[in-house]
């Protein structure tokens, strides 16, 4: 077990699975208080690069190895690196520290991990064209078959974050078990909760006032590697489009001429329409106004969290604050 230890890359999956092996590690060794973690704090900032600082040469009170994990270096500023490279070189032998950059490590502080007598490995995502033949080994390596074209049909379907994708994988895991396979036509009869599916029915859920069944269906979203931003493009379009549709609705115009011009699929476009009955439209006013709020944030507008801005930004739509 070396001292020091860079994980870097895009493979968000492979990062999430190795920082899991690293806790199970530190608790085995020493108990939960044998890892301290440094990372931002409610997903946003960068890590606390002065509280790791006084944390490398503490004195430990057990014979345990301290852990030290950093999520999120690649967010630390130049000045921050500099402070953090120099010590690398002065860790005690009891501390193992081990750093996570979610993208391309700084070049800086690759060339002081190296420099320290450190290890870097990088996990860089599989391309998109690549993505179905990664997800076929991955499959094997959680127990089952998974067919080619069923892996390209998760990823036409679910998107190349690598995340997202494994927790799908893990899913199928249990539905085929051990040994088990799954087929493209298994994998179309079972997936109708897809990215796409699952965003049209949370807009259907706000369109419905819904607030519970708005926050459990983007629960379900973020729990499947969604993010704040994602979830924001797919339903504030619609939503934009439900409320203009009602105010020509309300000005007069047939609702034929209505459906025509919202830019839609025809098939998309009736549904939204049949959506629309008995709706308000200073609700839906309110709701897009909501949504756009939740645009801004996802620009840096709040210094709270993903998940409870966007619980409040759905509770808010819904007229459910």
């Amino acid at each position: 077990m070396r001292s020091l230890y860079l994980f870097a890359g895009t493979d968000g999956a492979k990062i999430d699975a190795t920082r899991v092996r690293v806790r199970k590690r530190a608790e085995e060794e020493g108990g939960a208080a044998a890892l301290a973690v440094f990372e931002p704090s409610e997903g946003r900032g960068a890590p606390d690069h002065e509280a790791l600082l006084g944390a490398i040469p503490a004195l430990s009170l057990t014979e345990a190895r301290r852990y030290l994990l950093v999520d999120g270096a690649e967010r630390w500023g130049s000045r921050q690196l500099e402070a953090v490279c120099a010590v690398l070189g002065e860790i005690p032998p009891d501390v193992t520290l081990v750093l996570i950059s979610r993208a391309k490590a700084p070049a800086k502080l690759a060339r002081a991990v190296k420099a320290a007598g450190g290890e870097l490995r990088e996990f860089a995502a599989p391309k998109a064209k690549d993505m179905p033949r990664a997800l076929v080994a991955e499959a094997k390596q959680l127990g089952f078959r998974l067919d080619a074209a069923a892996a390209r049909m998760l990823v036409d379907r679910m998107g190349a974050n690598p995340v997202r994708l494994h927790h799908e994988l893990e899913r199928l895991a249990l539905w085929a078990g051990d040994g088990g396979e799954v087929t493209a036509d298994a994998l179309a009869a079972m997936t109708t909760d897809t990215s796409e599916a699952v965003v049209w029915a949370l807009s259907d859920a706000l369109l419905e006032r819904n607030s519970r069944r708005a926050v459990s269906i983007a629960e379900r979203l973020i729990s499947q590697g969604g993010n704040v931003t994602g979830i924001v493009y797919g339903i504030a379009s619609r939503l934009r489009k439900a409320c203009a549709a009602l105010a020509q609705l309300e000005n007069g115009i047939p609702p034929k001429q209505v459906e025509s011009g919202l830019g839609m699929h025809p098939y998309a476009a009736r549904q939204l329409m049949a959506r629309l009955r008995g709706s308000e439209l200073d609700e839906l006013q309110e709701a897009t106004g909501a949504l756009a709020d939740l645009e801004v944030w996802c620009r840096g507008g709040t210094d709270y969290g993903d998940e409870l801005a966007l619980t409040l930004a759905l509770r808010r739509a819904t007229g459910a604050t």
